[in-house]
């Protein structure tokens, strides 16, 4: 039996991804183990998935202590990467890949990387030149590589959920009992929340709820949700309209929208891209996660607007007034579905070189 480990860890962006690849590579009969952190989400994530999963002392390198702490994990690593004699590594970036690539390039093993991001990141920057191929979600990425590397790369789109090709907009929008006029505007700034996409929904609620033929699915965040609840308490709100923390259905939701208020999430854009969705776009304000180099593909490509933080109430307008203009809307879902690519999951299986007897 085929054996292949995957390392992966520390943020939703990078873990579902994987376990994309997890669940596709198991269907073909291949033996997967996912190592991470023992103090990050993967840990409960994984086992949950169904997979094998190993926990390294892994921590950011920004103490000494922590330092000292992952150093044991380079030693670790080597050991379950010659225990375990796999016929592939996958690496899918950040900090917590590093050991088990180490060992990989120690111990000569075929190595893989994923890229979610529009710009590569530093642990996959430090070993795309080790590694057999670098998965990319996006052409852009090609801009940070010497041309004399860029046959290393192939761009296949994000690993996604097997469920968002099956899904139908149509099938979608019958079971949340949509008119045929009625417009789905979801606002959303993932699982932790956006507190300037909220605030700025407040400030434009009283006009949401004017408009009885737009529909509103508001993800406020865990963290947030009772405050606004509060807040909401003498607000007029439509029977159709949801507010929840989080919806555990997002892609159904999505599959139904007519446009999308999120973050810029690499994982988001590339469900938003599949599903065809035009949207508004208010990425995380940090350099270091790269959501505005994800924001700028599709603004460029005329799928998206983009709107700061501190303009986020600017951009609710905007989709209020975007939302009735259904010849706009047609035109930007026409240029998201130019960003589309195959199925990556398969892509990226059919490209690791184990295959061979």
């Amino acid at each position: 039996m085929k054996k292949v480990i995957i390392t992966t860890g520390g943020t939703g962006g990078h873990i579902y991804p994987a376990l994309s690849i997890g669940e596709g590579l198991k269907k073909r009969g291949v033996d997967v183990l996912f190592v991470g952190s023992s103090s990050r989400m993967e840990k409960n994530i994984v086992p949950e998935a169904g997979f094998k999963f190993i926990g390294l002392e892994i921590y950011p390198p920004r103490t000494i202590k922590n330092i000292f702490k992952s150093i044991t994990s380079f030693f670790k690593g080597i050991k379950v990467v010659s225990k375990e004699k796999p016929d592939a590594i996958i690496g899918f970036g950040n900090y917590i890949s590093v050991p088990i690539l180490v060992a990989g390039v120690l111990l000569r093993k075929k190595i893989y990387l994923q890229e979610q991001n529009a710009n590569l990141g530093f642990t996959n920057k430090f070993f795309y030149k080790m590694a057999k191929k670098t998965f990319l979600a996006f052409e852009k990425t090609y801009d940070d590589i010497p041309l004399k590397y860029q046959d290393k790369f192939l761009v296949t789109g994000n690993p996604l959920r097997e469920e968002i090709y099956s899904v139908s907009e149509a099938v979608e929008r019958e079971r949340l009992k949509l008119e045929k006029d009625e417009k789905l505007l979801l606002i959303t700034g993932g699982s932790l929340g956006a507190k300037d996409i909220n605030e700025a929904v407040l400030d434009h609620w009283e006009e949401i709820f004017e408009e009885k033929k737009i529909r509103v699915y508001w993800a406020t965040g865990e963290k947030n949700f009772d405050d606004i609840n509060k807040r909401m308490e003498n607000s007029k709100i439509k029977m159709t309209d949801i507010i929840k923390p989080y919806f555990n259905n997002m892609i159904n939701i999505m599959a139904a929208a007519d446009l999308i208020v999120c973050r810029a999430g690499a994982l988001t854009l590339s469900e938003v891209i599949e599903l065809e969705k035009p949207s508004i776009l208010i990425p995380y304000n940090s350099i270091k996660v790269g959501q505005f180099a994800n924001a700028k593909i599709l603004e460029e490509n005329e799928g998206a607007l983009i709107y700061s933080n501190s303009e986020a109430s600017l951009g609710i307008g905007k989709a209020l007034e975007l939302i009735g203009n259904e010849e706009e809307l047609t035109k930007m879902r026409i240029k998201v579905r130019n960003l589309k690519k195959k199925n990556a999951v398969e892509e990226i299986m059919d490209s690791l070189d184990i295959w061979r007897n």
